[in-house]
């Protein structure tokens, strides 16, 4: 790699200087949708250090955390833990633990990590086709082609598509290894196969995917004899059966995600095979349409984005002209490179068109980052008889035909991009940007009206006055909630609203009732309405709804909390010592939940048990408050014991 550094550094510098010019505005941009699923993202404001708790607390704990990252799970939710991916994350907690929260460290390595794509596109690509008659050419044009394309602005902008990056740069590495070793056969080249392909998988499933595609290569560009078959064959089992052998060897927690209709209605619909074919076929057309015109990008999809129906659309018949225009390109040209191409492109592509699995919002411009390559070659291939052979020394070359007639192409992406840039400065702008495309999709009228409410809850200089933010929150739920009737966060969410703001209990309640209807094991509704009946003064119901929300998730903190405040009050201390023991058992050494079960002790007048468990709290949590206040009982008790920080 280094050889090629030296002989085509022209090109490196090129492509280094373009993909900064093209995303350098990236580097203002603060954190953005689902970002903190892979990294710390809250770091709180000036004055509040001593509340934070960090949203990633793995990823917080830096170096020393990186263990322990790889025996979790990549992503964490209310619900619970999913995938497998601690490359990405191992990046982010080294990045954490030499730079803190620094969302510009973050967007730069996006950065660096997009070029490096697009470096190891031509440099694959070079050695790919070192013996044909434009073996410059064709690289360069199919990297430049990537390199500009808009559809990649998701990746490059979303932080969490960081596994996105690493899993292109380690597949295409161990490309790159495969082709050393065809060449000049040596242990040390299949050593380095194994660990990119390890390491790509480990970044991304999506890697697997290069199981297939790396044979392609080898099938259409080398010839390969019995030997390398078989130890090709050996590297390819090998890496099939290490990902989940490690997986279930290593990782501690189970995972849990669940998908919902408003994801994608292929989770929930008993569909026929003729039905998901059809489908298949329009989300491929939606691809190839957004590889050719890539506008309007949007955040997410999800149902009533795109047709979910077995009636034919203009979809459809876009996948079916360009299957028809490419095998009639094929048979007349005889191009092998294009058929190379045209085939990354659909294996590519094809875990993602909802043939055999769902996919999660139904199409997703991230899900065609990989396929894209092919389709760039594919292009560069098609485009490359209209240019002479290049001699890179040459400047003269770029500012003559075909090469100036492209520089308006480029112009024009690069100003898209920009723009494109700039909607991703942070997630509130994303989505306000692109809500005006997404009416119909139950999630993104979600995600938008959540960030609403955080606003309300922010008391600094919210963007919009309360009443505003209150009517945006009420308007973006009901629309989401019109689009899909099952999205019960978005019934207990403006229950939340009528609740805490508006004062309604009667709405509230309402809504909270109708979220568990949808999913009857829903604790934070539960809670909810445990606590308009509690608001109600209703406190023995409130009980029994505290109660379901702890059945339901036995982890629900605040329904624990709220549960023996109203015991308290009851003046019920035996009660509300065993209900936080019951609490103590799900949050070990909790201070809060300590100091709670000392003071029923002390209200029962067992003084000698609540300090024991005042001491307990102490430990767990050294304050002056309670150094007063165990000094004072001392004190008052008569013994000659004191403490202090």
């Amino acid at each position: 790699m280094i050889a090629y550094y030296k002989e085509h550094k022209n090109i490196f510098y090129a492509f280094l200087i373009l993909v900064f010019i093209i995303y350098g505005n990236t580097l203002k941009n603060k954190y953005a949708l689902d970002d903190e699923y892979i990294t710390v993202t809250n770091y709180p404001t000036k004055g509040k250090e001593k509340e934070y708790i960090p949203n990633h607390t793995l990823v917080s704990k830096g170096i020393s955390a990186i263990p322990k990252i790889w025996q979790s799970r990549y992503a964490h939710d209310s619900e619970g833990a999913f995938d497998y991916r601690p490359v990405a994350a191992t990046t982010f907690a080294i990045e954490y633990s030499i730079f803190g929260q620094n969302p510009f460290v973050s967007h730069l390595v996006n950065l660096l990590l997009y070029f490096t794509c697009v470096w190891l596109i031509y440099c694959v690509l070079t050695l790919l086709l070192r013996n044909h008659v434009q073996g410059n050419l064709i690289p360069f044009l199919a990297a430049l082609i990537f390199l500009i394309h808009p559809i990649h602005t998701e990746v490059v902008n979303n932080l969490k598509c960081r596994d996105e990056l690493l899993c292109f740069v380690f597949c295409f590495a161990s490309l790159w290894f495969c082709l050393k070793a065809h060449d000049k056969p040596h242990w040390k080249y299949l050593l380095l196969i194994i660990v990119c392909l390890a390491l790509a998988i480990f970044s991304k499933l999506t890697a697997k995917l290069f199981l297939v595609l790396i044979p392609l290569t080898l099938f259409f560009f080398r010839k390969i004899n019995i030997k390398q078959i078989i130890i090709l064959l050996f590297i390819i089992v090998f890496i099939y059966f290490l990902f989940p052998f490690l997986k279930r060897n290593i990782v501690t927690e189970e995972e849990v995600r669940r998908f919902y209709h408003f994801e994608n209605p292929f989770y929930t619909d008993d569909v026929s095979f003729i039905h998901r074919i059809i489908v298949s076929i329009k989300t491929l057309g939606f691809y190839i349409k957004s590889l050719i015109f890539p506008n309007p990008l949007k955040v997410y999809y999800g149902v009533n984005t795109f047709d979910m129906s077995k009636t034919i659309n203009w979809y459809f018949f876009v996948a079916i002209t360009f299957l028809i225009v490419t095998t009639y390109y094929f048979l007349k040209s005889k191009n092998k490179i294009a058929l190379f191409a045209f085939l990354m492109f659909c294996a590519a592509i094809a875990p993602f068109t909802n043939i055999a699995t769902p996919a999660p919002g139904i199409v997703a411009e991230r899900f065609v980052y990989v396929a894209s390559f092919g389709f760039s070659l594919l292009l560069a291939v098609i485009i490359s008889p209209y240019f002479k052979q290049i001699n890179f020394n040459h400047i003269k070359q770029f500012t003559q035909k075909p090469f100036l007639a492209i520089t308006p192409i480029i112009v024009i992406c690069t100003f898209y991009i920009w723009n494109r840039n700039n909607t991703w400065h942070d997630k509130i702008t994303l989505l306000e940007h692109d809500i005006k495309y997404l009416d119909n999709s139950a999630k993104a009228n979600s995600l938008m009206a959540n960030e609403y409410m955080e606003m309300l809850h922010d008391k600094q200089a919210p963007k919009y006055p309360p009443q505003t933010l209150i009517q945006k929150c009420i308007f973006h739920y009901d629309a989401a909630i019109r689009n899909d009737s099952t999205l019960y966060t978005a019934y207990n969410n403006i229950g939340v609203i009528y609740f805490s703001f508006l004062n309604d209990l009667v709405k509230a309640e309402n809504y909270f009732r109708l979220a568990t209807k949808i999913r009857p094991k829903y604790a934070q509704a539960y809670e909810n309405i445990g606590n308009c009946l509690k608001a109600k003064n209703q406190p023995d119901s409130a009980i029994y709804y505290y109660k379901q929300a702890i059945l339901s998730k036995p982890k629900q903190y605040s329904a624990y909390t709220s549960w023996y405040e109203l015991l308290f009050n009851q003046k019920k201390y035996n009660n509300c010592i065993s209900l936080m023991n019951v609490a103590l058992s799900n949050f070990v050494d909790n201070y809060e939940l300590t100091v709670n079960k000392a003071n029923c002790f002390l209200m029962k007048g067992d003084t000698t048990n609540a300090l024991l468990i005042y001491e307990t709290a102490y430990q767990i949590f050294p304050n002056q408050n309670l150094v007063d206040f165990l000094n004072k009982k001392y004190q008052e008790t008569g013994s000659k014991k004191t403490i202090g920080l």
